[in-house]
Parts: C-alpha cells; structure tokens; sequence
C-alpha cells in the first residue's frame, strides 16, 4: 500500500478522496450505433493521418515506398564515442 506524506505545517491532507463510481449506462442500440459511428470517424482519419506520415517519410527519402529504412546513418552526436552535450 502506497504512502503519502503530509508537508509539514500543512493542517490538510494531501491524499485524494476516492470519487463515486460514475453512473452505469443503459447500453441502447442508438447509444451502440453512436458509439460505432464516432469509432469509424475516429479510425479514418487516423488512416489519413498515417498515410500522410508515410507520404511525408517517403518524400524525404527516410523510407521507401515498401516502408523499408534507407537512411542508416546517424547525426554525428549519436555516434558512438561522440561528446554529448545536452546542455544541462
């Protein structure tokens, strides 16, 4: 079981107070049919937005159009043995 600590000084508790369960929903074929059609917006444009990335990869020669790597080498920082600075 986990532990919090209190600041000192502080005259009020830190920990969070358990929120109720949120209400169930009457699971209705409109309720379904809503859900299925917000799901399938949902999914195609995350397939626009991958074939966007993959076109963009493809342009900038990273990949091929087979999604095979083409650029194998790494920015000199990378390199092993190289001085890293992070500035920090």
């Amino acid at each position: 079981m986990a532990t919090q600590t209190v600041p000192a000084g502080s005259t009020e508790s830190t920990a969070e107070t358990p929120q109720a369960a949120p209400a169930k929903r009457a699971l209705t074929p409109e309720y379904l049919a809503e859900q299925k059609a917000i799901m399938e917006r949902v999914m195609a444009e995350g397939e626009k937005r991958i074939h966007r990335s993959v076109a963009r990869a493809i342009a900038m020669g990273i990949i091929d159009k087979d999604g095979n790597l083409l650029k194998k080498e790494l920015p000199p920082d990378m390199l092993r043995g190289a001085d890293r600075d992070f500035g920090g």
